[in-house]
């Protein structure tokens, strides 16, 4: 009789122990699922870009600024603060580097 209680209190001790692991498990699933959603939604975002239309003439801004950067490093200027104006009347840009602009500092739209 003594070999029934011994197994019948090790089916007790084990038990728990089952339970124990099969809700570790469960959580563990949750958070895997949770994480992979939180994955599936950084991924899905939304490109964006801007174009300025202005008589018959349609420009990208990125194209603008590309072609700002491009003018900087051919004068040989390093810029830590670069700024673009957009004149709709003269279809050009303009901008300064470092808050120094000119004439010179001139981007022809129609060339884009």
């Amino acid at each position: 009789m003594a070999t029934k209680k011994k197994t019948e209190n090790e089916a007790a001790t084990t038990a728990p122990v089952k339970e124990k692991a099969a809700k570790t498990k469960t959580a563990k699933s949750k958070t895997t699922t949770q994480s992979t959603e939180t994955k599936t939604a950084k991924k899905t975002t939304c490109k964006t870009s801007v174009c300025v239309e202005m008589n018959g003439l349609s420009v990208a801004v990125a194209d603008i600024q590309n072609a700002a950067k491009k003018a900087v490093k051919e004068k040989g200027l390093e810029a830590s603060e670069l700024k673009i104006y957009i004149n709709a009347a003269e279809q050009a840009a303009y901008y300064t580097v470092n808050g120094e602009g000119g004439e010179d500092f001139k981007i022809d739209l129609n060339t884009l």
